[in-house]
């Protein structure tokens, strides 16, 4: 009887294994982009919002 329930049981597990694999490579990737994105903002954004202020101080 307790080794139906295991079976049983073990049957299920399989499905919801692959669920929370696919679950964590879906946060993992969204947690390397937006990484990603944080970095890029920090040092590419520095740049950007120095030619933009420069122009606006141009255009007073």
């Amino acid at each position: 009887m307790m080794n139906d329930g295991m079976m049983n049981g073990e049957m299920m597990s399989g499905g919801m294994m692959w669920a929370m694999g696919l679950i964590w490579l879906l946060v993992i990737v969204l947690l390397v982009l937006a990484i990603t994105a944080l970095v890029k903002y920090v040092f590419m954004g520095n740049k950007t919002r120095n030619k933009t202020s420069g122009s606006r101080n141009d255009a007073d």
